[in-house]
Order: C-alpha cells, then sequence, then structure tokens
C-alpha cells in the first residue's frame, strides 16, 4: 500500500468519523485557518552554513478543522517550508492529520476572558514530500508534529492565532542544505520549529463556533 492509498484510506474514516458526530449544536464546528511563519530546522547540514543561513519566514500553511466536540476536533492541512542559501537547500511540501483538544477548556479560559482568549493544543502525523536541490527527484518523509495554538477573537467569524510547532522528520536522506547526509545512504531524524501568526475563519449558520462556545 503506498503513501497516498494510506492517506485516502485516513481520509476516508475521518469522513465517516464526521458524519456519524453530525448531531445538531448552536454552535458552528467547521473553520479554514491560514499561517505565515518563521521556520527554523535541527543541525542536519554542512558546515558551510550557519543555523540563520537556512532559517527564515519561509513557512506557509493552509488547514481545514472539525470540531467534533467543544474540546475534541480534527485538523487536515497542508503545509510549505523552504531552505535555501547559494542555490543550496530543500523545499517541504507537507500534509498532515491532527487531533486538536480546546486546552483552553481546562483553565475556563473562555469565562476568564469574556471569550475572547483560547488555546488550542493538537498532535498529527502525515507525510512530507522534500525537493533537494541536488537531485530532480522527491524524497517522501513521515512526519509527526506537535503544536501550541493561542487565540484572540476578533468576531464571531475571523479569529487571530499564534502557532508555535515542532516536527519530526523521520527516515531523512538529505539535509536542509540539500545535500545527501551519508554516502550509505543512511537516515536521519530531521526537526523543525516554526513560529506563525494567522487568521481562522469560522464557517456554518450558527451563531458562534465550538471555540467560543
Amino acid at each position: 500500500m503506498n503513501t497516498m492509498q494510506r492517506v485516502s484510506l485516513v481520509l476516508l474514516f475521518l469522513t465517516s468519523l464526521m458524519a456519524s458526530a453530525q448531531v445538531e449544536k448552536n454552535w458552528n464546528r467547521f473553520s479554514i485557518e491560514t499561517g505565515y511563519g518563521y521556520v527554523n530546522p535541527s543541525k542536519l547540514y554542512g558546515n558551510q552554513f550557519d543555523k540563520s543561513d537556512l532559517s527564515g519566514f519561509n513557512h506557509f500553511d493552509i488547514g481545514v478543522r472539525y470540531m467534533i466536540s467543544e474540546e475534541i476536533g480534527l485538523k487536515l492541512n497542508y503545509g510549505r517550508d523552504s531552505f535555501s542559501k547559494d542555490d543550496a537547500g530543500v523545499t517541504f511540501n507537507s500534509i498532515n492529520i491532527s487531533g486538536v483538544y480546546n486546552v483552553g477548556s481546562l483553565f475556563n479560559l473562555n469565562y476568564a476572558t469574556n471569550e475572547r482568549v483560547g488555546l488550542l493544543g493538537r498532535v498529527g502525523v502525515g507525510v512530507t514530500f522534500a525537493k533537494p536541490e541536488s537531485i530532480s527527484d522527491n524524497e517522501r518523509i513521515g512526519t509527526a508534529t506537535i503544536g501550541l495554538t493561542p487565540q484572540v477573537k476578533l468576531s464571531e467569524r475571523i479569529s487571530l492565532y499564534g502557532d508555535l510547532a515542532y516536527a519530526f522528520r523521520f527516515k531523512q536522506h538529505y539535509g536542509f542544505d540539500g545535500v545527501l547526509l551519508n554516502s550509505d545512504y543512511n537516515s536521519e531524524v530531521g526537526k523543525t520549529t516554526v513560529f506563525s501568526l494567522g487568521l481562522m475563519f469560522y464557517i456554518g449558520d450558527k451563531d458562534r463556533h465550538a471555540d467560543w462556545y
């Protein structure tokens, strides 16, 4: 079973789960989220580079989130990270599926801040398609991500968010400079940290979203 088949099966499972959860509620379930930010790689690159050479505001992501309840949800997102310096580097295109938990509900943030500040956490898995500058093909890398997302509600339809995410890239054969890490093709675990800002757009015919109910 190839990667796309696995992703299709997971998406089918999530669709079935969301369909089974369609109980009428007084809040909206869906949001579209997009952000831009700073990405910082781990030390998987040659000595001719410093981390500052490959770090930068080169992260973009967009995703769809579905809240099964006021506390628990699912998120599907696409992210792009670029590392480049002097014709060397690599570009990551990632697809991730995450479980989301409303961490703010543990601290009654909605009540304490008059429904203005929230906090979401997530853990996810996915696949990254890496395009090193040194080869003409893509490398597929399994990915695991953990993230924490503070929110500020601007209106019942829009929230501003900040996001801190840490990703593990399993079996990475090419470094962040796009160069093969080992001549015998042994893999290593790459890590990236992302700090981003973005907007959440709430979708539905109800007055409020699950985040703020």
